[in-house]
């Protein structure tokens, strides 16, 4: 289990740093980790800070606890106006909750995930257990005697009904009520059929502050909220989702808010030169809101260089995206031999936009010299059919076997992998900066990438702790590769490369830049 943070508590009048997210998710992205390890960072140099987040999350007790944090450490929306940010972790199991009479109930288990409600041999309601629990309550679904759902009643992992959801008799959504702990509704979501679309139409915020309060969207109430913690004592925000940049740019009484720009921000990125067209999505933040944030972080000079060629932010700051967790040299291996010569990974998320289908072009090359080469793909799919797309490509080129599919993992399975590599492989086009290959380097593992901007480029020297090579030259990595692991003296080399390597980028390294940042730049964090 990761270790858990020392939790800020904001008090009327206290500062605080938010980090602005979606969610803490069951399954996360570079974006949520790198707000964990700022909100590491900043609690390590005594800096108040919490990560914020606007998605209703029933089951965010569970998700927390896999990233190493607890509620403290988080300030959703829902929670705030639910008055439940301070309610301690309770699990409830189906088999003991209260809210099942089980003298007038027989509860019938289905399987791992769900359980029947029985009265009289007739199905009257259905329990779904928590994601990633044993036998927790998540939700029971009521139905009428037609057996079309009616009524579903969402517990929070944290032991509580956090919210009730009404169905219309065709089987759509009505409206959806959020409770505080003794069952009194806060929050009211209004659901209507547009254009045939059943979408939410209305947030109602219900008796607070002793009006009810009514927003056209979920961000709209994000907004509000943002500016009612902001009025709270001095706050800063630094975003880390463009999905989310309407929202902060709206937060009035904010000392500061920033964009972190995980990403690369252009069309056509690795066209030489600055790219003069941002990506769709992207498009708020560098035109219509880009006057309402006092600047973009990120974390290459290069990246920097780019975005003032074309883009009038009022601040480009170049500040790390992540550090490297300190490892033990004595606990790894900088012999070839000593390792799995044939164990490559590839570490991140599977998709279009990493051009992961790739790893087939180039394990199938690397075969012709190193038959039994494998990779090991730790990540999640997005979307999830993509694993499928690369599975039959790779069942298509015979390697069915030499290339497998290790899932979501947590630190711990990753260390005992990373101890154990050889090779660290990644396809993608571009990267804002790369911290699964950081992650992967600190523990002594050679990178082959592509040669792109923007991280890559700075983080990996080839030759040195890795080999960079044209972008899409499957033929080019995997010689690379054979080259790599046919010679132990330069891979070892390159090895304890990558390790120092990712030593000198460790926690202390990234505060330092942060704070030598803070000397010239007013206000990119605030401290009591």
């Amino acid at each position: 289990m990761r270790n858990r943070l020392k939790p800020s508590k904001k008090q009327n009048g206290d500062a605080m740093n938010y980090f602005v997210n979606e969610n803490i998710f069951t399954l996360n992205s570079g974006t949520e980790f790198s707000a964990v390890k700022r909100l590491k960072m900043f609690r390590q140099k005594g800096i108040p800070a919490k990560i914020l987040t606007r998605n209703y999350n029933a089951n965010l007790s569970g998700d927390l606890t896999r990233v190493g944090l607890m509620h403290e450490d988080v300030l959703n929306m829902y929670d705030y106006f639910q008055e439940v940010t301070d309610i301690p972790s309770e699990d409830l199991n189906v088999r003991y909750a209260e809210v099942i009479d089980k003298r007038m109930y027989h509860i019938e288990g289905v399987d791992a995930n769900e359980s029947l409600i029985k009265y009289h041999g007739d199905t009257v309601a259905k329990v779904n257990i928590a994601p990633a629990t044993v036998g927790l309550l998540g939700s029971i679904e009521y139905y009428n005697n037609m057996n079309v759902i009616v009524v579903r009643d969402v517990w929070d992992r944290r032991g509580f009904k956090s919210s009730t959801q009404y169905f219309h008799q065709d089987g759509n959504l009505g409206p959806q009520i959020f409770f505080d702990r003794n069952g009194i509704p806060k929050i009211e979501v209004i659901h209507m059929n547009i254009n045939g679309t059943l979408s939410p139409t209305m947030w109602k915020l219900l008796n607070y502050k002793g009006k009810t309060w009514r927003f056209n969207s979920e961000d709209e109430l994000f907004a509000f909220f943002m500016t009612s913690i902001a009025q709270e004592g001095p706050s800063v925000f630094i975003n880390d989702r463009p999905s989310l940049v309407p929202a902060v740019a709206a937060v009035q009484g904010a000392v500061a808010k920033w964009h972190y720009l995980h990403n690369v921000h252009g069309n056509n990125i690795n066209q030489s030169g600055a790219p003069r067209q941002v990506a769709p999505y992207m498009q708020p933040l560098f035109t219509t809101f880009i006057s309402q944030f006092n600047g973009v972080i990120v974390a290459t000079e290069q990246q920097k260089k780019d975005i003032q060629q074309y883009f009038n932010f009022n601040n480009v700051l170049v500040l790390p995206d992540s550090f490297a967790e300190e490892v033990a040299a004595e606990n790894l291996k900088f012999d070839l031999e000593a390792r799995d010569k044939n164990k490559i990974v590839y570490l991140g998320r599977m998709a279009e936009d990493k051009s992961t289908l790739e790893i087939v072009d180039i394990l199938s090359r690397v075969h012709r010299k190193l038959p039994n080469a494998k990779i090991e793909v730790y990540g999640y799919a997005s979307p999830a059919d993509y694993q499928k797309q690369i599975e039959d490509k790779a069942e298509k080129a015979g390697l069915k076997d030499s290339i497998i599919f290790k899932g979501y993992q947590s630190d711990e399975v990753l260390a005992t992998a990373l101890k154990e590599a050889s090779l660290v492989l990644n396809t993608s086009p571009a990267e804002g900066y790369g911290m699964n290959l950081l992650h992967a380097m600190s523990f002594g593992v050679p990178v082959v990438a592509y040669r792109v901007k923007y991280g890559i480029e700075e983080l990996v020297e080839s030759g040195v702790d890795g080999e960079l090579v044209q972008r899409g030259s499957a033929q080019l990595a995997a010689d690379a590769v054979v080259n790599l692991l046919n010679d132990s003296v330069k891979w070892s080399a390159a090895s304890r490369a990558a390790f120092d390597k990712a030593q000198s980028l460790n926690l202390d390294a990234a505060w330092s830049k942060w704070l030598e940042m803070s000397q010239t730049v007013e206000n990119i964090f605030v401290q009591d």
